[in-house]
């Protein structure tokens, strides 16, 4: 699929100055795939807001309601969307009026607010329910497990993987698809979802320990497969797959968790190109 080069996917999450994750690593494995980018900082941070004690953060909102009016003046042509973690409740507001009005081809919404049972730091139910309405404009979503339960209102439960994944996609806009992380069975970890009402799975052998930034590296990836004209499923097993080698990658460097993850290996494999076939 040939994207044109004002052809912008607009790119809207957190840019931490320290931290391999978010806007880090979703910029270079964008461009490196040759997807034109507007990119767009949702709040700037000292350092990610984990690992590293109570950043500084700046809060974005001004700057993007403003660059929203600039851009319609501009006639900046956004054609897609993937947006990530978003701390302010306002700058959500104003990317959820944008995406609403906009009408765009593709819109990947990463819900980020939880992890492990519990919301991220400084975050609360205020943005489980912006959340729930940007999933409204979305084509496609990626909640790990612990922010699927929250979606779906199931986190005291051991829910049944086929109703959650149903009712996931319930909160998107007509026809959305979800693709639920982070989940495990019998020693491995990855994905499910649903095609044509079944559940499928991609799953690979856990690589043990936390890794900040390893959800904000699925959803670049599979962005931007799905910006490239590639099915829901091999998108999916290619992103899996990708992320859980950069998570190898990543141990085997030897790289500080709270640092992020490591790309060093993955950037070169995207630029020459993925066969995305069974």
């Amino acid at each position: 699929m040939q994207i044109k080069f004002d052809e912008k996917m607009l790119v809207a999450q957190d840019l931490s100055a320290i931290g391999n994750l978010s806007l880090a690593v979703a910029i270079p494995i964008l461009q490196v795939q040759k997807i034109p980018l507007a990119i767009l900082p949702t709040s700037l941070l000292s350092t990610q807001s984990e690992g590293f004690g109570t950043p500084a953060v700046s809060d974005c909102y001004s700057f993007v309601k403003a660059t929203f009016a600039h851009w319609q003046t501009q006639n900046v042509n956004i054609t897609a969307a993937l947006v990530g973690y978003i701390d302010n409740l306002a700058t959500g507001k104003a990317l959820y009026q944008y995406l609403n009005q906009a009408k765009l081809e593709l819109v990947v919404i990463d819900p980020v607010f939880a992890d492990e049972g519990k919301f991220y730091p400084n975050l609360d139910e205020r943005h489980l329910a912006l959340q729930k309405k940007l999933l409204q404009v979305a084509d496609f979503a990626t909640p790990n497990l612990t922010e699927a339960k929250f979606l779906t209102g199931q986190m005291q439960s051991t829910p049944d993987l086929t109703q959650l994944a149903r009712e996931v996609e319930r909160l998107l806009r007509s026809g959305g698809k979800a693709v639920i992380t982070g989940v495990e069975l019998d020693g491995q970890k990855g994905c499910i979802w649903l095609e044509e009402g079944q559940l499928k799975t991609c799953f690979f052998p856990k690589v043990e320990g936390h890794f900040y930034g390893s959800g904000d590296v699925f959803a670049a990836l599979l962005a931007s497969f799905l910006r490239q004209g590639v099915s829901f499923e091999q998108a999916i097993k290619q992103a899996t797959s990708l992320t859980q080698q950069a998570l190898i990658q990543t141990t085997d460097q030897n790289v500080e968790r709270s640092y992020g993850i490591y790309l060093g290996e993955l950037l070169p494999k995207l630029a020459k190109g993925i066969s995305h076939e069974d």
